[in-house]
């Protein structure tokens, strides 16, 4: 059964397993980057882009710490991949 994520962006796996992100890393600014970690290993960006009128927010795929570490992340935010939440998190 694949892990699904809710409005909390919590993963859910079957029985009881419960992953939480926390923010690890925050620059504000018009173009806004968050950084979500994850006690599994896994972290992903979320980017906010401000208008006049709208903010449009977009995330990254879920990157494995052994894959990406989580400063070389955050040190390429601006070059990742963004798409809408539900594509992110297949």
């Amino acid at each position: 059964m694949p892990e699904m994520p809710d409005y909390l962006f919590k993963y859910h796996k079957r029985g009881k397993h419960e992953v939480v992100y926390g923010i690890a890393n925050q620059e504000s600014g018009s173009t806004a980057y968050y950084q979500y970690i994850n006690t599994d290993g896994f972290w992903y960006m979320m980017r906010s882009v401000q208008t006049s009128t709208v903010t449009v927010y977009t995330y990254s795929a879920p990157v494995s710490i052994a894959t990406t570490t989580l400063a070389a992340g955050w040190t390429g935010r601006a070059d990742l991949v963004y798409t809408t939440f539900n594509l992110a998190f297949v």
